[in-house]
């Protein structure tokens, strides 16, 4: 690691623990102050399974801001996330990257992997990461057929999930 990249680091780092987990004023900040840097979203990426949820939350937000705004990651960055991806510690980060899933450009390895890491979360306690694990599955179901059963599947039992968010998701996709 170069000392710029390590400096970008420990700045960005330092940025994202000020993070609350609320308000995303420090997040804008951040993205402004840094997001045209070299290795910005790479460091953002990597920082996906922090073991800090502050941090994890709002790297992945940022991450899901610059795709809002018509960024993209580059193969290099996306392998970095899915190498990344964070675990049941950060329900936000775990949300974020479902949410970025549609916008990615996966090869068939990289989709399988995501399909494994979707499917407990399909199951989680929260509704909202529930119907946002969903659509992520069916955004990998457009990207392999093989998957449209699976999807499927998945779409029908949302259909009967008590949150009503999850349901409305889920008639949305059909």
């Amino acid at each position: 690691m170069s000392a710029q990249v390590s400096a970008l680091r420990e700045t960005l780092l330092a940025r994202l623990d000020e993070f609350d987990g609320k308000a995303i004023t420090i997040l804008g900040e951040i993205e402004a102050a840094f997001g045209q840097e070299d290795g910005f979203l790479s460091e953002m990426a990597a920082l996906a399974d922090h073991p800090q949820s502050n941090i994890a939350d709002g790297a992945t937000w940022l991450v899901k801001s610059a795709l809002d705004n018509g960024g993209s990651l580059s193969a290099e960055d996306t392998a970095i996330l899915l190498a990344h991806l964070p675990d049941g510690a950060s329900w936000g980060a775990q949300l974020h990257v479902c949410q970025c899933i549609g916008r990615l450009e996966l090869s068939p390895d990289q989709l399988a992997m995501l399909v494994q890491w979707l499917e407990p979360i399909l199951a989680h306690q929260r509704p909202f990461l529930r119907a946002w694990s969903l659509d992520a599955l069916w955004a990998l179901a457009r990207l392999d057929p093989a998957l449209r059963d699976r999807a499927e599947a998945a779409r029908k039992t949302a259909l009967e999930d008590d949150a009503a968010s999850v349901r409305a998701r889920a008639r949305n996709l059909a």
